[in-house]
């Protein structure tokens, strides 16, 4: 069993396979569970880049194309927040790969953009800089 804390707006703020920490939960905030394991739950959106999520990422301007994984399992599109930009995949068998360009420096932050549904954390998120 897992259990969520929802941000006032309706949006996953964490979720934890053990049911602590809900006296200090801020006004307007609300709890609720799931029948998942943490595993499954964790897994339902990853994000991937070289084998690597949940993290920042640093790779050298130029160095061609990054392949971004994407593996939601069960869906057949998802949509992502990428920087400030919501980009809809379509997914094959619940995978899709996305391609980032290393030619400038910067900043890639990834994360789903239905934060109702999925939780901007963990396998969810990832941030690639580009230096």
């Amino acid at each position: 069993m897992i259990t969520l804390i929802r941000n006032t707006d309706g949006s996953i703020k964490t979720y934890s396979e053990i049911p602590d920490g809900f006296e200090a939960l801020s006004l307007g905030e609300s709890v609720e569970t799931v029948n998942s394991t943490f595993a499954e739950y964790s897994r339902r959106l990853t994000l991937s880049c070289a084998g690597r999520s949940g993290e920042t990422l640093r790779v050298p301007c130029s160095s061609g194309d990054l392949t971004v994984e994407v593996h939601c399992p069960g869906e057949t599109t998802i949509s992502l927040k990428i920087n400030s930009t919501i980009e809809t995949l379509p997914l094959i068998e619940g995978q899709a790969a996305l391609l980032l360009g290393t030619g400038e420096a910067g900043v890639f932050h990834l994360q789903p953009a239905d934060t109702r549904r999925y939780c901007p954390a963990g396998q969810s998120v990832l941030t690639i800089e580009v230096v």
